[in-house]
């Protein structure tokens, strides 16, 4: 018998993005002028322009070698919950990004949680930058996203956001974890 799917986004769910994001911007504007140090807590926009307002192209960012040397586990129990959840469900990782960013992204999945065997890589490149591209129904499927929009496009049986309230995820109303510990109450 298969296991139930577990559909889980990678930036901003499994990894911190956002501290890698400025740590880069930190690094590479701190000689600019304008420059005002990233400071990640402050976040208000998903585009992160309001913590980091000297990048013209935040993809840039995103394809940069640092942004995965910085890149880390959002919580400190990440790694343990989601081997714990592989031992239940086939754990797909499903994430948007640039081709650089998406090869990157695959080479860090494999090296950092090699339990992880399945991932979907999307490239919207003109489309909608969301996930309803994927199809997540059936056997009781389950989605983690930090984005509202994502898990709303998503035809997935059961949708959880994931983090923080942010002006781009305060209209959810279904089910929220904010952090990995949560995950782990309500699935194991």
């Amino acid at each position: 018998m298969s296991k139930p799917k577990f559909f889980c986004d990678l930036d901003s769910t499994i990894t911190n993005s956002v501290l890698a994001y400025t740590k880069v911007y930190n690094k590479i504007y701190q000689y600019y002028p304008d420059f005002k140090i990233a400071d990640p807590n402050k976040l208000k926009q998903y585009n992160l322009k309001d913590i980091c307002p000297l990048v013209c192209n935040p993809l840039d960012i995103f394809d940069h070698d640092l942004f995965f040397e910085y890149l880390e586990f959002i919580n400190d129990n990440t790694y343990e919950v989601l081997e714990k959840l592989s031992k239940k469900y086939q754990l797909i990782v499903v994430t948007i990004g640039t081709p650089t960013n998406l090869s990157k992204k695959s080479l860090w999945l494999e090296e950092k949680l090699p339990f992880i065997k399945d991932y979907i890589l999307l490239f919207n490149d003109g489309c909608k930058m969301n996930k309803e591209i994927v199809n997540m129904s059936g056997n009781g499927s389950i989605f983690l996203d930090d984005v509202e929009s994502n898990l709303r496009s998503s035809n997935c049986e059961r949708r959880i956001l994931f983090g923080k309230r942010f002006e781009w995820n305060i209209g959810w109303l279904g089910y929220w974890a904010l952090n990995w510990s949560e995950i782990e109450d309500m699935f194991l």
